[in-house]
């Protein structure tokens, strides 16, 4: 029921053009081979994003509330005082307003799409993980450090009246692990950090990597301790220590978030274009002559 216009696959077409020389900072024949290449893929993109935002439709998604928060953590990050400096900033950059949220929503919208369809699929055990780390020791050779998780309530840019509040739900927070609550279910209750999705994992850092507040801290922890709440310029902070390491080979357990991150990684897309050869197959898509989709279900030979 949906129709992708001449003018969206040129509008995203040059969207391309603008990434590829800004950010890559190609120009001249280098410019335009990349831009011949990448192209061949650029309908079907635009098919399996229409194809997401349907079933996100049909499953009834909605992402009003995503883009509100989506503009509030970017006005807090880039410390704009109004919503209205923020919104004239992403103008002054050359972005219609409109788009860009519609963007957010997108982004959003798809992802939960994948989220419940195809990211619970991939299965990684932990005899992969183990025949992995046995076979690459040597690219786990790391300086002495530590890893980490957070619980963090932002309060920059917030009148004293909200940051009262905020403090508060720090408070609330701390007392919820003191009490033996588990920490990634106390993460998921209060942290408003984008580390909250996978139960406040802040990575493995080494010495200096960390801001120096929160690594004087999280140097004095045990493993497996939880800090006292931390008052950053930015908001309160609960560390809690996963682990350490003092240098060399990291161990097993350390190292054994990044190799299933590396596995999942590498049977991501493959999972995904699998669902979407499923859409395909599933529903009605016409193609133009003239225009190729690359991700096309095959024809059965008869």
């Amino acid at each position: 029921g949906d129709i992708i216009l001449k003018s969206e696959l040129e509008t995203a077409r040059n969207t391309l053009r603008t990434e590829l020389a800004q950010q890559q900072k190609l120009a001249g024949a280098q410019l335009e081979q990349a831009i011949a290449e990448q192209s061949k893929n650029l309908l079907r993109d635009l098919i399996d994003q229409n194809l997401l935002l349907q079933q996100a439709k049909d499953a009834g998604l909605n992402s009003d509330l995503e883009v509100v928060k989506t503009m509030e953590r970017m006005r807090q990050e880039y410390k704009f005082e109004t919503m209205e400096a923020l919104e004239k900033a992403i103008g002054e950059q050359g972005y219609n307003l409109d788009e860009y949220k519609q963007n957010i929503r997108t982004r959003y919208l798809t992802t939960q799409v994948l989220s419940h369809e195809v990211y619970p699929k991939i299965i990684v055990t932990t005899e992969e993980i183990r025949n992995y780390y046995d076979a690459n020791l040597k690219s786990f050779d790391r300086p002495a450090g530590m890893r980490v998780s957070e619980i963090t309530i932002y309060t920059d840019n917030k009148p004293a009246a909200e940051i009262a509040s905020q403090k508060k739900k720090a408070e609330a927070a701390m007392a919820e692990v003191k009490n033996g609550g588990e920490f990634a279910q106390v993460v998921q209750k209060y942290s408003e950090a984008p580390t909250a999705q996978e139960g406040g994992d802040l990575g493995f850092f080494v010495k200096g990597e960390l801001a120096k507040p929160l690594e004087d801290v999280a140097s004095q922890l045990a493993k497996g301790q939880t800090s006292d709440i931390i008052a950053m310029p930015y908001g309160f902070v609960i560390l809690k220590l996963d682990d350490k390491h003092d240098g060399g080979i990291l161990s097993f357990d350390i190292a054994q978030r990044e190799v299933t991150d590396v596995l999942w990684q590498k049977r991501l897309q493959p999972k995904i274009r699998e669902y979407l050869t499923k859409l395909r197959s599933d529903g009605f898509i016409d193609v133009r002559p003239g225009y190729v989709d690359s991700g096309a279900v095959p024809e059965k030979s008869t």
